[in-house]
């Protein structure tokens, strides 16, 4: 008999179905004539509390800190005890002759499994299935390729070192902190904790920045040259000697009104003159979690959690894959798949007559960079949309199209540049003009940072620029208008958009530049599934 344990119900089912034969349900688990499949969910068991280890612990005291909780002892957790108690029954079941854990394939998910087999005292050989993608292909691949769980153990101890010392972390400093805040006459609780106190740290930071705010202003310079019947209008390129602020912004209007005196009707070169035809940008990747929410709250007003509710209805209905993804790539198994799924979508008349091609491979489809899970993407059971609310279906239409998206053409254009010399100062200036809008005319230029060159009027004047031609400077400009004449507005306290990526990455947050030249293969401060306590904190 083989015992299968996934990370979630839903799982199990896949992969009791992967397996086929006939399963008869029991609470807890489903069991064939040769396999039993089981589920955690989530974390099962917790740490004991300090006071139970050791009764002194009660009492809270800078005389028994740091906490002494190490190795870590367990229990099953409260609310999900009755499932902790069946798995362990399950692994202690004599007849079990092998165990295969099928826990998400991160440290996270090797944790879970593994620590509910070394709680059970399973004495079983283990093997490992690696599934991060729930279609029944991919399913009946993971389940078919097993490998010795031992060679995972790395992965258990980095997640089982970084749950125990936050949990040791944390309780020894939320009572040091709070203890010492006591002292001073504070009547409340300092929680400390690894992810939740540098949040709020860049929370209180940027709050900071809000009210120490004062006016300051900048201004742009544009020269407008003229060749023969054309006139270019370049950016000004900051030069050492102008009178600048840190980010290299011209801060002294009338030193610039002196040089656009200086420069009016001198003579200037272009030093390089160049055009691209052909340029392409492919479609946006599909979304992960944050990015859907980002989305979502700028394009439709829905709140992160709203989100996240919608997008739960919608996995459990089976109309999207797994909701709390914080990957954006497929499987190269989802790209085999991806002609039925198109088909799919376009029987909904929304995508009916849309014009893709299933056998173009984005970027986005590309195994070695898949996570723990995949991108959010429909399935093929599509969903009666007219039984959809209209957030549901803002929301589920918003995830086909960026999956549709990686099947339309690209976008294409031709892109000029030019570097025009004046005297001793330089001013660039580049602009594109789209051949073929592709698949920005299907999202509605969705992605708000594609926006066009604001110079893209003037391509065909810079198209005929030759380096090495003269020109004429008419006049350098100062202008007055919102675009050029910038206010530096103060940063607004944190918002989900606003603060979403230095959640993913907190590295963005750091002051320090030499600090933020550390290279990180991935750093965030905590998973998509887990990121509820960030928010909350954020409310508060």
């Amino acid at each position: 008999m083989r015992l299968w344990i996934a990370e979630k119900p839903a799982v199990a089912s896949d992969i009791a179905k992967a397996l086929g034969g006939n399963f008869t349900r029991h609470d807890g688990y489903a069991e064939s004539a040769t396999d039993i499949v089981s589920y955690c969910v989530g974390h099962v068991l917790e740490m004991v509390p300090p006071e139970t280890i050791n009764p002194a612990y009660a009492t809270w005291s800078l005389d028994t800190l740091p906490l002494k909780l190490y190795p870590v002892q367990l229990q099953p957790k409260a609310s999900v005890a009755k499932q902790a108690n069946t798995l362990v029954k399950l692994i202690r079941r004599p007849d079990i002759k092998m165990v295969v854990h099928c826990g998400d394939p991160d440290d996270e998910g090797q944790l879970l499994v593994d620590e509910v087999l070394e709680f059970a005292g399973n004495t079983a050989p283990v093997k490992r299935a690696l599934i991060n993608d729930n279609t029944a292909p991919a399913v009946k691949k993971a389940i078919n390729s097993l490998r010795d769980n031992s060679d995972f153990r790395g992965m258990y101890l980095k997640a089982l070192m970084r749950s125990a010392g936050d949990a040791i972390f944390g309780f020894s400093m939320s009572r040091c902190y709070t203890l010492k805040a006591r002292d001073k006459g504070y009547k409340g609780t300092i929680s400390v904790g690894r992810v939740q106190t540098p949040v709020l740290g860049m929370i209180v930071r940027r709050w900071r920045d809000n009210q120490a705010h004062s006016e300051a202003f900048y201004y742009q310079l544009a020269g407008q040259f003229i060749s023969g019947t054309d006139v270019v209008c370049a950016r000004w390129q900051t030069s050492e000697y102008a009178p600048v602020d840190d980010k290299k912004r011209l801060t002294d209007k009338a030193w610039g009104e002196g040089l656009a005196r200086a420069l009016a009707g001198k003579p200037a070169s272009v030093l390089a003159a160049a055009t691209d035809r052909g340029k392409t940008t492919a479609a946006p990747l599909p979304f992960n979690l944050l990015r859907l929410q980002v989305y979502m709250n700028r394009r439709h007003k829905l709140t992160a959690q709203q989100t996240l509710d919608i997008t739960q209805k919608l996995k459990d209905s089976k109309y999207i894959t797994y909701n709390r993804s914080d990957c954006s790539y497929l499987s190269d198994e989802q790209f085999n798949d991806a002609p039925q799924v198109v088909a799919a979508l376009k029987t909904l008349d929304v995508f009916n007559g849309l014009t893709t091609d299933t056998a173009q491979k984005s970027a986005a489809f590309d195994s070695k960079k898949v996570t723990a899970h995949t991108a959010i993407i429909p399935t093929t059971n599509m969903p009666d949309l007219s039984r959809l609310t209209d957030k549901e279906k803002a929301v589920y239409l918003t995830i086909a199209q960026f999956y549709l998206a990686q099947f339309v053409a690209k976008k294409r254009y031709d892109e000029s540049i030019a570097e025009i010399k004046c005297g001793d100062e330089m001013f660039k200036v580049s602009a594109r003009k789209i051949t073929d809008a592709g698949f920005t005319t299907f999202l509605n230029d969705a992605e708000e940072d594609d926006e066009e060159d604001e110079n893209s009027t003037s391509f065909e004047a810079i198209s005929r620029l030759q380096t090495g031609a003269t020109l004429t400077c008419r006049e350098v400009v100062i202008s007055e208008k919102k675009l050029n004449r910038c206010r530096c507005l103060p940063r607004r306290p944190c918002s989900l958009p606003s603060f979403a990526w230095p959640i993913l990455s907190p590295i963005r947050a750091l002051k320090n530049c030499s600090r933020r030249r550390i290279k990180t293969k991935k750093m965030n401060t905590a998973a998509s599934a887990h990121r509820r306590p960030a928010r909350l904190l954020l409310r508060r």
